[in-house]
């Protein structure tokens, strides 16, 4: 945690010009280690029979029995780096929570695609994205594209109709229909952990009633 600090302590004092000259070579250092460290875990899941189950965007989410990727390690846009790190029909379970709002509509048929070549038969993606049927201000203000460089905002019937098209069945988890309504049914945080869920998210400014922050959180199931 001290390094951690240093470091950050460190790249506040460097001028923003030489910071975003350095940051590629950061991302291909972390790569390089990140890379190596995912590699052994899908190895010894496989040589153990044991499920291969990646988080994608992981972002500093760590969750015990999951392996954590992010671009430097798992470029979802590209299919050759899908194939660099996975047979196809391997993967047990997938997870990202709020990366493919920030992806353009392409990249997420490029991204889903290669996500549904490389589940098993009855593999899940569980998928959390922001929710463009919350209406509140303050919600829509923070998710709405392009806010923290999003170029996507879905709702369950666009995220729906998109991973159909793919190929997956999908099972609704939490939403806001067409009417403002939330809705929810029960989820196994084991079959992928969201922390801003209903269940998980306690973020004040986003308080309405009983709900904080919440997302349009579905189950992409592989037939």
């Amino acid at each position: 945690m001290a390094n951690l600090h240093l470091r950050s302590t460190l790249s506040g004092m460097l001028p923003g010009t030489v910071r975003d000259r350095l940051r590629p070579v950061g991302h291909k250092v972390l790569g390089l280690m990140f890379a190596g460290k995912a590699a052994k875990a899908i190895k010894n899941c496989r040589d153990n029979k044991l499920p291969i189950r990646i988080i994608i965007g992981a972002g500093s989410d760590r969750y015990d029995g999951w392996i954590e990727t992010d671009k430097y390690v798992l470029d979802i846009c590209s299919p050759e780096n899908w194939a660099l790190c996975f047979e196809p029909s391997t993967v047990d379970a997938i997870l990202a929570e709020h990366v493919l709002e920030h992806l353009s509509l392409e990249e997420n048929k490029i991204a889903l695609s290669s996500a549904f070549h490389y589940l098993k038969p009855g593999g899940r993606f569980r998928i959390a994205v922001p929710d463009g049927n919350r209406k509140d201000a303050v919600y829509h203000a923070d998710v709405a594209p392009p806010a923290d460089g999003h170029k996507m905002l879905f709702d369950l019937k666009s995220l729906s109709a998109l991973l159909e098209e793919i190929g997956f069945v999908v099972k609704a988890l939490e939403y806001f229909d067409e009417k403002d309504e939330f809705r929810a049914i029960e989820w196994k945080s084991e079959e992928g952990h969201i922390r801003r869920s209903v269940r998980y998210d306690r973020q004040e400014n986003f308080r309405r009633g009983n709900l904080f922050f919440t997302s349009l959180i579905v189950d992409a199931l592989k037939p």
